[in-house]
Parts: C-alpha cells; structure tokens; sequence
C-alpha cells in the first residue's frame, strides 16, 4: 500500500509541510483508518483524529487500533493511542458528566501530557473544549518507582482530590485503601490493581495482584495513578468556590440556586453539575491544542464537523439564556468552550488532512446549500434561529481562490457480498489472485471463526493461511490470510491490489436461520420475564401508593410495573409489514408535583422499599432537586461524626494508663462449693478432680 502513488504522493506533501492535505474517494471508514495509519508510520508524526460526534469513537478506535498492530507488527497498542470523549450532557442541566467519560478524559490528558502518543482520537466538541493546563494534570496524579521517597498522606489526598474513592477491599478502578503502610490503588488504564508497601516514606515494593484473591501476581518496578478526573479538587477549592459564587451570584434572584450549592460547597462536599462551574476558581485557560505539539490534525468529513459544531455552539447560547432566565447558576459558553475565532486561529496553526468522501467539489456544494437554507430569499412559515456558520474548514480565501491547491484521489470501494456463496468467494479468491497477484485478508471477530473460515476455504483448494500481527514469516505464496481481529467492515483499495472481507461480507445476516434468530427474541423476553418476575418476589409485598427510595432521586410513591415502547424505530418493509417497535417493563415511580420517574426493570437494584417508624408519613422528593443529595450529605456527615467520635474515644481509652493486678493467690483458686470442680490440664488432655 505504501508504495501506491496516492499514498506517495500525500505522505510528500505531508513531508514538505503542506499546510492542508485534501484526500477525497475513502468512502468505507476502515479504508480511511487504513490509510491514516500508514501515513502515521510513515511520517512519524502524531496525528490527531477529529471526528463529528461520539458514536463515531467506538469504530474508529476498532478501525485505528486494527491497522496500526498490523502495520507495527504487535497485538496491543493502547499505549499508542490515545482516546478523548466529550460530555454529550447538557452543562445547564444541573448534572455531572458520566463517571466513565470522565475517567476516559483524565487518562487521556494524563498520557499526553506525560508523553507523545501516535494517535489522538477526539470528537469535534473535545476539540472546543477548554481544560485544565498539562502542568496541572501531571500534579492531579503520581508516579510511585520503587525505592523512592513519598509521603503515604500525601498521596492518599492526591487520590481524593483526584476523584477515587476509598473501598475495602478494592474491586473497581477508581477505588484505593490503606491499612498502616500497604496502599492498594486501581488506576486508570490498568488491568489489575497495585498493591505498594512502604517502610516509612520509602517505597519498598510494588506488586499487582488479583483482587479476587488478594494474591500478588506481578512485582513491577514503578506503576503510574493516573487521576479519574482532569480538574482535581480538594475540601478547600469547594470552599473557595463557595465564597467566590456569593461575589459573582450576589443577586437576589440566584440566592436560593446558590444556596442549594454552597451548603455542600460550605462542607468541603462537591454537588451535582460542580464540573460545569468550578472554573470561577480553577480557571480552565488550556485546551486540547495545548497538549498537540507539531500534531497534524486529521478533520474526519469537515462539513459534518463543522455542522455539529454549529449546532452545540447555538444549543449552549440558548440553554445559557433559558438556565439564566430561570435564576439558576451557569458560566457563559466562552467559559466552557473556545469561541468560533479561538477555535478557527488554533486549527489554522497547525497541519492537518482532511478526508472528504465525496470531494472538495461537492463539499462545497453541500456549504452553498446549507447557507442558502440558514438565509432563504423567500421565507414561508415560522422564522427559525439562524445558525452563523463557523467556517472552519473553508474552501476559498478571501480572494475567492482554493484555500489550499490540489486534491489527492485515493478510492475505495466496498466489497461483494457473498451471502454464503463460498463456491463463488473462493473462485474470486484464485481469479483475483492469478490476474492482480493480490491476497485478500480475512477479519474474523474470533479464533474460532477464523479458524473455520480457513477450514472453509482450504475445502475449496485456496491456499488459506491463518497467522497473526507478530508472524513474520513470507506469506506471497499464499492465497488468503485469515486474521482473529475485529475491523469494522470490508472494502477494497484497487491501487494498492488489496482487499479486506470481514464476517458480514461472507455470511449474510438475513441468511441465518429465522429460527436462530426466533430463539435469541425468545431468549430476551424469558430474561425480561425473569427480571419481572424477581422484583416481584422481592417486593412481594410492595402494593401500588407505597414508598420507595431510589437511590439517585430520593422518595417517591410506587405507582406498579408498566409496559412501554421503547420509541419508533426505522420502517423495515417484511413480507409488506412494518417491523413492530420494541417493548419494555418499567416501574412507575410518582415524586412531588406528580412528576414521573420509569426505572427500567434491569434497573431495579437501584430501589429499594421505604421503611421507617410506624405511622411516619415521609415527604416527596422533587425530581431534579437537590433535597435529596442533601438528605445524603447530612447522613454522611453524620456517619463521618460519628466515626470520628468513636476514633477520638478509643485513642482517649489507648492513652488511659491501666491498673496491674497481681497474680492470684493458690488460696484463690479453691472451690468455694464442693460441687465445683477444678479443671487441670495433663498431657493436653482436660481431667476432672
């Protein structure tokens, strides 16, 4: 493939400094994978990969990960690739992002700022996003070598501020404890936890260990905890958020918002949605840029980056007006995000390919159509908000001439689909062998699949090889290669003669038995009816208008199970029929305003019945509110009081000197009623007297 002219030609320009690379025909996204890791190893440059939304990650994580084993020779890569989300969630809603994006980010910002990875991949709002400075990301976490001096204090309120949380035993990342000189730490990005034994303030030892069996499994010379969340935060930073909000929300109107998040912050607690506004005190003046040093940024179909862009940059003004119309507290979108012309001035100072599936021509097609819709010359019906485009990625300058010269044509095309055919796979196999001399790759999902498919195609007299990333020997006297790894589709580069099948191109999904597929749909609806039928033998005695406390919203009133559609799917013509849009069970929970609550039955762990003393009628919590969190709070703070006390008491008892009784005397230890027995012991053996 390297020796194709197209590749030649954008690795050239790439080389030379080119400030934009246009490559237009990669239709299929694995070939687009393909060649962006080749141009990788072959410039050696980090390439950054901006994406148009999240749901784009998972395949190009798959797609990225695949090629560039293949190309380096090597099975694991997740070193060398560095993977950074975005919270889709609403920063106006009042909540924090998810746990696990959180954690994706931290570690991702960790590894860059510690070392160069070869792959970024992020999506265009990870690309808006301001962050915290790489110097404070190294200083959120540790790097414990052995032999080497550190304070186990020091390092336990790392971990706090870093968002772990303390547990015994560990069994999640995210969790550490410590018992005198033993801390056991799961970081981020690690397969098992570390166990790190100290003798004082020095590192005596490091090992993994399975946290089933609590048995060491590996020594290890150093480990890195990297932090679960990239804007670490102490007791005193909640404090100084506290006293800074009264300054900036002084108006009367923010009074009760703020002050249903200063009684936490007051405490040295964090509340939900604290991520959206601590940059009051910690101010956020870094981005991803900050991070890529001579990176060149790969721009995934630019019109579509920039749409998406558009879109979240008019959502976050209208939430903004719509949270400061309702009192509530939030920072401006500048705060959060670049603006258009921070952005559209970061990108402009670095390299970057663009990978346009149609081509610059339609591209720019696509952009004239788009402003016309935002400004029609006639206009019939309700006026809409009009979206100012961005203008990231422009075609011309201002000149009205090509923003960059030329444009490389690298085509792709999709494969045939076989459908179980095999007779006719195996004979294009031979065919395109003996005219092209080109060996077509086989992914499978698994050993066994690929392991049957060489079965498969050595019946039909291909001469089939089953080998692996780190197989070095030749393989030009083969006729197929079958691989055990997961690419997310097939496709064929016609320059470079090379051609890639993967499971769904050679057996057709509709082709598989009905009765298959009958008995998983049956499968489903046993477990769904289990589930049902497991909550009501747990709550047995739950009757419609009872409390519930779910753990998340607080108290509500159990209003039974119903049965929902799980939302209109897309039409599918069978037989003529439209295929029937999916079911599911829920349980009805009713809170304060007649608010509803559906907590799908695989969710039920997260209920559990009220129960309090007799006759006390609890209150409603309001969905959404914060009464709820500080209902927990309270009860936290009163455990942690009560812990406190009962440490403060026995170290009082500790401190207590004690009195010295002497030995009995032998007169002490006669019966004083003949029918009490004394009891001696000889040879081991208890005897009566």
């Amino acid at each position: 493939m390297i020796e194709g002219a197209e590749c030649r030609r954008v690795i050239d320009e790439i080389q030379r400094g080119a400030r934009v690379v246009s490559i237009s025909g990669l239709v299929a996204a694995p070939a687009r994978a393909l060649a962006v890791a080749a141009l990788q190893r072959e410039t050696r440059k980090q390439f950054a990969v901006v994406l148009p939304a999240q749901r784009d990650l998972e395949s190009w994580e798959r797609d990225i990960s695949f090629w560039y084993c293949a190309l380096h020779g090597i099975t694991e890569c997740e070193e060398a690739i560095a993977i950074l989300p975005a919270s889709e969630s609403d920063p106006y809603a009042g909540a924090s992002p998810h746990a696990e994006t959180l954690e994706r980010r931290a570690l991702a910002l960790w590894r860059l700022a510690r070392r160069k990875q070869d792959f970024v991949l992020l999506t265009s709002r990870a690309l808006a996003r301001r962050t915290v400075a790489p110097a404070e990301v190294l200083q959120a976490g540790t790097i414990l070598r052995r032999d080497e001096d550190n304070a186990p204090e020091e390092i336990v309120e790392k971990l706090f501020a870093g968002g772990y949380v303390r547990e015994d035993p560990v069994n999640a990342i995210g969790e550490f404890s410590i018992r005198g000189g033993i801390l056991d730490v799961w970081p981020p990005g690690r397969n098992a936890p570390a166990r790190i034994e100290f003798f004082g303030d020095t590192v005596d030892s490091i090992r993994e260990f399975d946290p089933e069996t609590q048995l060491s499994t590996t020594q290890l010379i150093e480990v890195e905890i990297a932090p679960m969340r990239e804007l670490a935060a102490r007791t005193s930073d909640f404090r100084e958020w506290a006293a800074r909000a009264r300054e900036r929300w002084r108006a009367e109107r923010f009074a009760r918002s703020l002050r249903d998040r200063t009684v936490f912050a007051d405490e040295g607690e964090d509340f939900p949605g604290w991520q959206w506004l601590m940059s009051i005190t910690k101010e956020r003046s870094a981005s991803i840029f900050d991070y890529l040093k001579d990176a060149v940024l790969v721009i995934d179909e630019p019109v579509a980056v920039e749409s998406f862009l558009t879109s979240a940059f008019q959502t976050l003004e209208e939430r903004y007006a719509e949270t400061d119309a309702a009192d509530d507290l939030g920072l401006a979108p500048h705060e959060l995000y670049l603006t258009a012309e921070e952005l559209r001035a970061r990108i402009d100072a670095l390299q970057r390919v663009e990978l346009r599936a149609l081509g610059r021509t339609a591209a720019k097609m696509d952009q004239e159509i788009a402003l016309d819709a935002e400004q029609p010359r006639i206009s019939v019906g309700k006026q809409r908000t009009w979206r100012k485009p961005l203008f990231l990625f422009p075609h011309e300058d201002a000149g009205k001439m090509p923003a960059y010269p030329g444009e490389t044509e690298w085509k792709a095309q999709s494969v045939m689909r076989y459908h179980g055919r095999l007779p006719d796979l195996a004979r294009d196999v031979m065919e395109r062998g003996a005219k092209f001399q080109a060996t077509p790759l086989f992914a499978m999902p698994s050993s066994g699949v690929a392991e049957r498919v060489t079965e498969i195609l050595r019946e039909y007299d291909v001469n089939t090889r089953l080998t692996s990333f780190t197989d070095e020997t030749d393989y030009s006297s083969s006729d197929a290669i079958v691989l055990s790894r997961k690419v997310s589709g097939g496709f064929e580069l016609p320059s470079s003669r090379l051609v890639v099948h993967v499971e769904g191109d050679l057996f057709d999904e509709a082709a598989e038995p009905a009765l298959e597929r009958r008995a998983t749909a049956i499968r489903r609806e046993k477990k769904r009816r289990a589930r049902a039928a497991a909550f009501l033998s747990d709550f047995r005695d739950l009757k419609v208008g009872d409390f519930v406390v779910h753990i998340d919203h607080g108290i509500a009133r159990f209003g039974g199970l119903v049965t929902l559609d799980l939302g209109p799917t897309a039409p599918l013509l069978t037989r003529g029929l439209l295929t029937p849009a999916p079911r599911g069970e829920f349980m009805l929970l009713y809170y304060a305003d007649d608010a509803k609550l559906y907590v799908p039955v695989e969710r039920l762990d997260l209920v559990q019945r009220y129960s309090s003393a007799e006759g006390h009628q609890p209150t409603l919590d309001r969905l959404g509110g914060l009464g709820w969190h500080k209902t927990k709070a309270k009860a936290k703070r009163a455990m942690r009081d009560m812990a406190d006390e009962l440490l403060r008491l026995y170290a009082e008892r500790k401190l207590v000197e004690g009195h010295a009784f002497p030995p009995d005397a032998p007169a002490t230890c006669r019966p004083r009623h003949p029918w009490i027995a004394c009891c001696v012991e000889t040879s081991g053996t208890a005897k009566r007297k």
